[in-house]
């Protein structure tokens, strides 16, 4: 569909739609590989999901993350800064799985041995192991990164996800790639693609990081049918999400608590990481799925039941949080997951000159690592997408 070079030019004009974590991870790993590389975002601000709020001293997110360390994410924020990277990781001992108690109970041996074992064996019916499940990868049951929050390698940043974006963009900014934000792309052609305002930018090789709805909805004008068959089976698990600053400190000394039999967790980035305030708590709470679907004894019909049943879990555990409120964001409806386990391979129209991105592209991660890794591959194999 789009203009290719021919075999002997190795550089190509690459238009990255899309400047989200997989967006950025693949226009620095194009730029890099010698590809001249434009990015365009719809929204006025970088990172997509992966962004923050910064509201009277607290970076509030959409929901809670935990970086993987020596994952995708942690690698490349790594490489591409000299500045030291500061995290601090969870702490088994603080993490309350709801009628279970600690994951490694101090003062009790038998029972640290006894969830040690269980936690390895990955045994779904102890309910330790789901509510590790859970809080490691927001109900996927991804067992590598059980094993990174039983290894203590489940981390969070000092600089919260807007810190962790703005260091893959700080990186395109210095090597000259051109970001703009604020730009909608209504259509793909064989010259590039159309925005929305009309103006014509030509492209040899797109990487579509844009989300799995926007790319479908560019795909089905290039080539319905096989957009059809790639695109049939879809799926996303979405949670509610509350995000607290409080000038007090009500999980006392817990760093995490999980309600894994209503898909529920609150975690205290300030108890995790303490340089983040010295004072206070910066809670980030959610429940995923439920919607019209049962979840233990709980039903949630609708995204505002669910934000409601969450609300009601910060009242049972982490009493008072309503009177000490310095600033919240609310959010009853974002996506947490999409089309896991019928990943979409990347390459599928690369025949187009078209390479897709994004945490619902083929990996082994899944996350911000799936969208970053996908980034990656997709800015090393442009070549995949040239004739």
């Amino acid at each position: 569909m789009i203009a290719q070079n021919p075999p002997h030019l190795i550089m190509a004009r690459v238009l990255v739609v899309g400047a989200g974590l997989a967006g950025l991870s693949a226009a620095i790993d194009a730029s890099a590989n010698g590809h001249h590389v434009v990015v365009l975002e719809r929204s006025k601000t970088v990172g997509g999901r992966g962004t923050s709020q910064n509201q009277e001293g607290f970076s509030l997110s959409y929901g809670p993350h935990l970086l993987h360390k020596k994952g995708p994410l942690w690698h490349l924020c790594r490489r591409l800064s000299k500045r030291k990277f500061s995290s601090a990781k969870i702490r088994l001992d603080k993490i309350e799985i709801l009628g279970h108690g600690m994951i490694r109970p101090k003062g009790n041996i038998s029972r640290v041995i006894e969830n040690r074992r269980a936690l390895k064996s990955k045994d779904q019916s102890n309910p330790i192991v789901q509510g590790a499940s859970f809080l490691s990868s927001w109900d996927s049951n991804n067992t590598a990164r059980i094993d990174a929050l039983s290894s203590s390698k489940l981390l969070v940043s000092n600089e919260g996800w807007v810190g962790l974006s703005g260091r893959l963009a700080a990186a395109l900014d210095e090597i000259g790639v051109l970001i703009e934000c604020g730009v909608t792309v209504d259509s793909l052609h064989n010259y590039g693609v159309k925005l929305s305002n009309g103006k014509k930018v030509e492209a040899d090789v797109i990487i579509l990081a844009c989300g799995l709805n926007t790319a479908k909805q560019l795909l089905d004008k290039v080539d319905t049918e096989r957009a059809k068959e790639i695109f049939s089976i879809r799926s996303r698990t979405t949670a509610s999400i509350i995000e607290i600053g409080l000038d007090s400190k009500p999980l006392r000394e817990r760093q995490v608590i999980v309600d894994a039999e209503n898909n529920s967790a609150i975690i205290d980035y300030i108890a995790i990481q303490p340089r983040l305030s010295a004072h206070g708590s910066h809670l980030s709470a959610i429940t995923v799925g439920g919607l019209s679907s049962d979840i233990g004894e709980t039903k949630y019909d609708s995204p505002q039941e669910r934000l409601q049943y969450l609300e009601s879990f910060l009242d049972t555990q982490a009493s008072g949080w309503r009177e000490h409120i310095i600033t919240d964001l609310r959010q009853e409806k974002i996506t947490i997951h999409e089309n896991l386990g019928n990943e979409i391979d990347g390459f599928a129209f690369a025949d187009k000159g078209i390479i897709m991105a994004g945490s619902w592209v083929k990996s082994d991660y899944i996350l911000a690592d799936a969208a970053v890794h996908s980034g990656r591959v997709a800015g090393k194999n442009i070549g995949k997408a040239q004739h």
